[in-house]
């Protein structure tokens, strides 16, 4: 499937997604990539569609998607303010994103999330934890965000939750499960990544 590693829980929502009738169709904030998780779900057979702020992020999804014969219908925009109607999607889901926001702003995003998501749909979300390694690395500008040098050498804000931070998010939903999960990868050096992976079902 050309799925990294720190990908594979994603698998698991398509599994929780299959066991819910309604109509298939999914949206991921936070599309972009050489690797788009939305491949997963189109060769499962629903209705993808995305939507980032990055052209050159979506440059790559689509590319990916021409060289597959799929199409992913991203578009850029902000996942803080979706530009889609009430109750419009089935399930709704944001890997390895949304924490590049101040805090403040990761809560409108789910928010927003949940908007967008028919009842009794499934939200998965997941926020880095304050177990990876990475916590604690560059200039902290708030309680758990800190500006954190990427490889192109811009700063990018980086935030971390403790265990259970997260869970008011989802006031109107039932958090159906909520895991940390732990990976390390070695790329020259180990670099520890810990994820709460949470997914929600909207009451």
């Amino acid at each position: 499937m050309g799925l990294h590693r720190r990908d594979y829980p994603i698998l698991g929502l398509l599994e929780e997604c299959n066991k819910i009738s309604m109509e298939k169709k999914i949206l991921d904030c936070g599309a972009g990539g050489r690797h788009p998780p939305l491949a997963v779900f189109h060769r499962a057979g629903y209705g993808t569609y995305g939507i980032d702020n990055s052209d050159s992020q979506i440059e790559r999804a689509n590319n990916y998607a021409k060289e597959h014969n799929m199409e992913f219908n991203i578009i850029k925009g902000d996942i803080r303010e979706l530009p889609y109607e009430d109750e419009s999607f089935s399930f709704v889901f944001s890997h390895h994103t949304i924490h590049h926001m101040p805090k403040v702003e990761v809560e409108k995003t789910v928010k927003e999330m949940i908007r967008v998501l028919k009842p009794g749909g499934l939200i998965f979300v997941n926020f880095p934890s304050i177990d990876c390694a990475s916590y604690g690395h560059g200039e902290e500008v708030a309680e758990g965000e800190f500006l954190q040098v990427e490889s192109d050498g811009e700063k990018v804000i980086h935030c971390f939750f403790d265990d259970d931070e997260a869970d008011s998010f989802f006031s109107k939903c039932e958090i159906q499960s909520k895991n940390k999960w732990k990976l390390l990868i070695n790329s020259g050096w180990f670099h520890g990544i810990s994820m709460i992976n949470y997914v929600a079902q909207k009451k």
